[in-house]
């Protein structure tokens, strides 16, 4: 029995993993209440996990560490679960700043993060301030 076409499509398809991991890099990112990312970080969470991260709300700056990234953006939602945006944060790639000061931004009780944008001057559906009033937004 040959087992040399199962033997290849799982060498790619283990290669192909491994190659994917290293495009998009991982970082790491910490909610802190200052603006100079010093004064109370919290845990660090993935930036390519785009699970809601609520509870956040008084933050001013976001803490980045990791290597190999490409890029994100923090969704921010006034709502307590990610229910919709009211502002998004660019986080760039290679040569990403340490700190990212966010206390300019609309606020917000939750965020995420995402890999696609989330900037209404960058098109796209979906984008921009998609939050119909903030009597609508989820529970405080």
């Amino acid at each position: 029995m040959d087992f040399s076409y199962s033997n290849t499509k799982a060498s790619v398809l283990l290669m192909s993993t491994i190659f994917a991991h290293l495009a998009t890099g991982m970082i790491w990112a910490q909610f802190c209440d200052d603006e100079a990312c010093s004064v109370n970080c919290g845990i660090a969470v993935s930036v390519n996990n785009p699970g809601c991260l609520a509870r956040e709300w008084g933050r001013n700056s976001i803490k980045l560490h990791g290597q190999d990234f490409i890029g994100a953006y923090l969704v921010h939602s006034p709502g307590l679960y990610c229910d919709c945006q009211n502002d998004c944060t660019a986080i760039p790639g290679m040569g990403t700043p340490g700190c990212i000061d966010i206390s300019n931004a609309a606020t917000a009780k939750s965020y995420r993060f995402q890999l696609t944008t989330c900037k209404e001057i960058e098109g796209g559906v979906g984008t921009g301030n998609n939050c119909l009033t903030t009597s609508s937004a989820s529970p405080t």
